[in-house]
């Protein structure tokens, strides 16, 4: 019910073309019901609002198996640009955080929100093209 609640907003958002923008506290409660609301969803474990420099960064921590990580990465960046685009604040990159529950070392993915958009939410690039052009990742 709630990812269908979350689907209507965003919809409702994009066809009557009004600029619904919510504030930190909105996609706070956003991004929960959007992670509990799936069942393919990782486990959500954080999340932050912060800026370096001139980026403006929308960051969330996860917790997934290590067999999971790649439907965790995609899942974490999909929910960040879905939600970014609804923002007030003009998030410029996304951070997704993996924590494993081996405790093996997690990895920090990177990617600016401009670059995503072409693939999460216009669909104009494939996964492989946005891997290649504006995902980065590494380790803690």
């Amino acid at each position: 019910m709630k990812i269908f609640l979350i689907t209507l907003l965003l919809l409702l958002q994009f066809s009557i073309g009004e600029n619904l923008n919510y504030g930190d506290k909105q996609i706070v409660l956003l991004l929960k019901n959007y992670f509990q609301s799936s069942l393919d969803a990782p486990k959500i474990i954080g999340h932050r609002f912060y800026k370096i420099e001139e980026k403006i960064i929308f960051q969330i921590e996860i917790k997934t198996n290590i067999e999971s990580a790649n439907k965790a990465l995609l899942f974490g960046f999909k929910a960040i640009s879905n939600l970014s685009n609804v923002a007030k604040k003009k998030f410029t990159h996304a951070i997704v955080v993996i924590h494993f529950e081996n405790e093996a070392l997690p990895i920090i993915a990177e990617s600016n929100l401009n670059c995503s958009e072409s693939f999460f939410i216009n669909e104009i690039e494939n996964e492989q093209q946005w891997r290649k052009n504006c995902l980065t990742i590494r380790n803690y």
